[in-house]
C-alpha cells in the first residue's frame, strides 16, 4: 500500500503508525512509517526538543520507532495499540505540557496488514484548551464527571477538603483500590500525601506505606520525565517499568499491583506532585485517561494557584532576617485567638540598647544578634520546654512578640516569660565579641486586659516602654489601664513639642453671631498634626499641654498666628469684627504676659477694641489678686475680656462683680441639656439674666440646633457660636466668609 500517499491526501498533521503484533496478544515495536509534510514539520525543523533544549535538524527516516521523536509514552503506544491491532477508531485529546499546547487526536485502524504488523492513521490536530471535549465512547459520563471536578475546584477555599472529594470520585469513575495525590513540598522537594482514597477491605499496600516512600516517588520524576502519563495495565508495560525503574517495580509487585494509571500534577513545567489510581479498570483505558487527563489539568491549574499562594502567604508572613514569623503572622494569629474566645497572653519585647550595637558593631553584626536571639527563642517555642503553647514573632527591628497559651494562671505566664529572658543571659558571641543581651518584657492578657487585637497590642507595648521607662532590674512588667494614660500623655507631649519645633501648630477660627445672623467676630482656636499628618484632637493635645507646662507656647503660637491673619482681614475688609483667643490660667500668670500682648498688638496693628481675651473662670481659685491685677491692665489697653466655659468651674458672685469683663461664655454642656427639660432651660435663663444685670453680654457656645436656637433668642441671649452657623474653619474659608459679607453691602 502507498502510505504516502495516503497521508498527503489529508490536510491535518497526519501519519501512518505501525504495531507489531505478537501472539501472546500483546505489542511490540511501535514505528511511524510515514506522514504529510504537516506531520514531519516538528521533526525535520524543531524549534525545542521536549526538554526544552533547542536541537538540530532532524530529517525524517520512515519507518523510525516513535522513540526517534517523541518521549516513550504507554498512553500513546496504547492508543496506537488499540487502533492498530485491535480495530478500535478513537478519538481523545493529548496535553503536552513542555509546549503547552492540547491535541485533538483521531486514531482510525487501516484494514491492510502486513505478517505481523498491524496499521493505523493517525492525525494530530493542535487545539487551545477551550476547544478540548470528549469524545471517547464514554464521552457524555466523562464530560459530567470533568465537569463536577471543576465545579468543586471552584466553589470552596478549603482545598484539603475538595480534593479528598474529587479523589473519591476519580477512584469510582477508575473503579480502582486506590487513588491518591502527592504534593511536592517546596522546602526538601520530597511528597507528601495530599489525600487518598481507599477500599478499606482491600489488603493492597499503599506506596505511602513502604519505608522508602520519599526515593519511591522521587524516583517517579526521572520515569515520567516529560510524559503526559504512565499508563501500566499488562505484564508486558511492568516489563518495561521494571528496566527503567527497579525500585518502583519492587514495590509495585511486592504490594500486589496490577495496573496503574498515573498522570504528573504539572504547571508550566513544573512538577507539583501526581496523581494516580492503582488497580483500575483497564477495559476502559482510554476514556479513563481521556478523563483523567483532563482532570488533571484543572488540578494542576487550581493547585499552582493553591501552592502560590501558600508560597505568597508564606513569604508575606515570615520575617526573611530570621525566619521567624513577622507582624502579620503575628496580628492573624491574635485575630484567630480572639474568635476562639479563650484567654491568652501578648508580650511585646524589645532589646535593650540594641542601638548601641549597630553603632559601635555594624548592621551586619547587629542581625547576626538578632539572628541568634530569634534561633533561641525558636527553640524554646518548638520545645515546648516553657510548658506553654507559644508562639514568637519578630515585629521589626530589634521588636519582639510571643503570644502565650495553655497556662493556668499568671504565675505560669511569667514563668514562661523568664525562660525567654534567661536565654538571652547567656553569651552571644558575633565576630569574637561577647555580648549579654537584656530585653524588656511587656505583657496583657486576653480578656482581661483587653479584648481586641489591637488594644492586646498597645496594652502590652505600653507595659514594655513602661519597663524601660522604669529602668529597673524587673524587666517583666503586665499592663495596667494607669500605664496607658501616662504613656498616651508622653506621647502626646513628644508630638506637641516636635510640632512646636516645626512650627506646624495651626489654628482655625470659628465666627461667632448676634441673634439675628450678624457676624460678631471669630474665635481662635488651636489646632495640631503630627509629623505624619495626622489630626491630633485638641481635646487630648490641650489638656496634655496644660499638664506638662506647655500650654503658653501653644497658645503663644496661636495668638501670632491668628493675629497677624486678622489683622490683614480686618484692613482688607473694613468690618467691625472681634477676634477672641485663649489665655490658660498659667499663660496669663506668666510676668511678660502684659508684655506678649502689646508686641502681639503692634505686630498685627490689630485695633484693641477688636482684639477678645478669653479666661476661664477658674482663676479665681489660682490665684484671684493677681489675675485682677492683670485683668485691669489688660482691660486699660482697651482690649475685650471673656469669661470662658462659666457655669463649669468656680463660681463666686462676688468676684464676678467686680470683674472687668466684656463677655460672659455659656459652656456647651449646658446648652446641650437645655431642650431635655425645663429646669434646664431655666437654668440658662438664669445665667443669661445674671450676666445682663452684671453688665455682661452673652454668648451661648456649641449651638447646633434650630430649636436650641429659637430657645436662646426668647430668653435673651445676645450671641451664639456653634454648627448651627459656622463650623471652625480654615484661614481661607473664613477669609471668604468675610469677603462675601463684604459684598453683600
Amino acid at each position: 500500500m502507498n502510505f504516502q500517499k495516503l497521508v498527503d491526501n489529508f490536510y491535518a498533521p497526519t501519519c501512518v503508525i505501525s504495531v507489531e503484533k505478537i501472539p501472546d496478544g500483546g505489542y511490540g515495536e511501535i514505528r511511524i512509517v510515514t506522514g504529510n509534510q504537516k506531520y514531519l514539520e516538528p521533526f525535520e525543523h524543531p524549534v525545542y526538543s521536549h526538554n526544552s533544549t533547542p536541537i538540530a535538524e532532524n530529517k525524517f527516516v520512515p519507518n523510525s520507532l516513535y522513540e526517534k521523536y517523541v518521549p516513550k509514552d504507554l498512553g500513546f503506544e496504547d492508543i496506537c495499540y488499540r487502533a492498530s491491532v485491535q480495530k478500535k477508531p478513537l478519538h481523545t485529546y493529548v496535553h503536552l505540557s513542555y509546549i503547552n499546547l492540547w491535541f485533538d487526536i483521531f486514531a482510525m485502524p487501516v484494514e491492510y496488514e502486513e505478517g505481523n504488523l498491524c496499521y493505523c492513521i493517525y492525525t494530530a490536530i493542535p487545539c487551545s484548551a477551550n476547544e478540548v471535549s470528549l469524545s471517547s465512547g464514554n464521552s457524555g459520563r466523562a464530560y459530567e464527571d470533568v465537569l463536577k471536578t471543576c465545579i468543586k475546584l471552584h466553589q470552596t477555599d478549603d482545598m484539603k477538603k475538595i480534593m479528598q472529594e474529587v479523589v473519591h470520585d476519580i477512584r469510582f469513575i477508575c473503579k480502582a483500590d486506590v487513588c491518591s495525590i502527592l504534593l511536592q513540598n517546596d522546602y526538601d522537594g520530597t511528597f507528601s500525601d495530599l489525600t487518598t482514597s481507599f477500599d478499606k477491605n482491600n489488603p493492597l499496600k499503599r506506596v505511602t506505606q513502604f519505608v522508602n516512600f520519599n526515593d519511591i516517588t522521587a524516583s517517579w520524576v526521572d520515569t515520567i520525565g516529560d510524559k503526559e502519563c504512565v499508563i501500566i495495565k499488562n505484564e508486558e508495560n511492568m516489563e518495561y517499568i521494571s528496566k527503567v525503574n527497579p525500585l518502583w517495580y519492587g514495590t509495585l509487585k511486592e504490594a500486589g499491583v496490577a495496573s496503574v494509571i498515573m498522570f504528573p500534577l504539572r504547571y508550566e513545567r513544573e512538577i507539583l506532585g501526581f496523581m494516580w489510581a492503582t488497580n483500575f479498570d483497564t477495559q476502559n483505558t482510554v476514556p479513563i485517561r481521556e478523563t483523567l487527563e483532563l482532570t488533571t489539568f484543572f488540578i494542576s491549574s487550581q493547585l499552582s494557584r493553591y501552592k502560590m499562594m501558600k508560597r505568597l502567604r508564606h513569604i508575606s508572613y515570615t520575617d526573611r532576617l530570621t525566619g521567624l514569623p513577622n507582624r502579620f503572622a503575628c496580628y492573624e494569629l491574635i485575630k484567630e485567638l480572639i474568635q476562639q474566645g479563650n484567654p491568652f497572653t501578648v508580650v511585646s519585647i524589645d532589646i535593650n540598647n540594641f542601638k548601641s550595637i549597630n553603632n559601635t558593631m555594624g548592621l551586619d553584626a547587629g542581625n547576626d544578634v538578632l539572628i541568634e536571639i530569634a534561633f533561641r527563642w525558636k527553640m524554646i517555642a518548638d520545645s515546648r520546654n516553657s510548658g506553654t503553647l507559644d508562639f514568637v514573632a519578630r515585629l521589626g527591628g530589634d521588636e519582639f512578640a510571643l503570644v502565650i497559651r495553655d497556662y493556668d494562671s499568671n504565675q505560669t505566664v511569667i514563668q514562661t516569660i523568664r525562660q525567654y529572658e534567661a536565654v538571652l543571659g547567656k553569651c552571644l558571641t558575633v565576630d569574637e565579641c561577647d555580648f549579654y543581651i537584656t530585653a524588656s518584657f511587656g505583657y496583657a492578657e486576653f480578656p482581661f486586659d483587653a479584648n481586641t487585637r489591637n488594644n492586646l497590642l498597645i496594652d502590652a507595648d505600653t507595659a514594655m516602654h513602661e519597663v524601660k521607662r522604669a529602668n529597673s532590674s524587673n524587666h517583666i512588667l503586665r499592663f495596667t489601664p494607669d500605664m496607658l494614660k501616662m504613656e498616651r500623655t508622653l506621647e502626646v507631649e513628644r508630638k506637641i513639642r516636635i510640632a512646636l519645633e516645626n512650627d506646624t501648630i495651626y489654628f482655625n477660627l470659628q465666627p461667632q453671631y448676634d441673634m439675628f445672623h450678624k457676624l460678631r467676630g471669630f474665635e481662635a482656636l488651636a489646632r495640631m498634626r503630627d509629623e505624619k499628618g495626622n489630626f491630633i484632637s485638641p481635646a487630648e493635645f490641650i489638656p496634655a499641654a496644660e499638664k506638662v507646662g506647655l500650654i503658653d507656647k501653644v497658645d503663644g503660637t496661636v495668638f501670632r498666628k491668628s493675629a497677624v491673619f486678622f489683622g490683614e482681614l480686618l484692613r482688607k475688609s473694613g468690618i467691625d469684627m472681634t477676634l477672641s483667643i485663649n489665655v490658660s490660667v498659667r499663660h496669663l500668670m506668666k510676668n511678660d504676659f502684659l508684655e506678649e500682648i502689646r508686641s502681639l498688638l503692634e505686630l498685627s496693628r490689630i485695633p484693641p477694641q477688636q482684639l477678645e481675651i478669653e479666661i476661664t473662670e477658674s482663676i479665681m481659685i489660682d490665684s484671684a489678686e493677681k489675675a485682677l491685677h492683670c485683668i485691669n491692665d489688660i482691660r486699660s489697653m482697651g482690649i475685650k475680656l471673656a469669661i470662658d466655659d462659666f457655669g463649669t468651674g468656680y463660681s463666686s458672685l462676688s468676684y464676678l462683680n467686680h470683674f472687668p469683663a466684656n463677655l460672659l461664655k455659656i459652656d456647651k454642656s449646658f446648652i446641650d441639656e437645655m431642650e431635655k427639660s425645663e429646669s434646664s432651660r431655666q437654668y440658662v435663663s438664669a445665667i443669661i439674666s445674671m450676666g445682663h444685670i452684671m453688665g455682661f453680654d452673652v454668648i451661648a457656645e456649641g449651638v447646633e440646633h434650630s430649636e436650641q436656637l429659637e430657645t436662646l433668642r426668647n430668653i435673651g441671649c445676645d450671641f451664639v457660636q456653634g454648627f448651627i452657623w459656622g463650623r471652625p474653619l480654615p484661614e481661607e474659608e473664613a477669609e471668604k466668609l468675610v469677603m462675601n459679607i463684604c459684598g453683600e453691602k
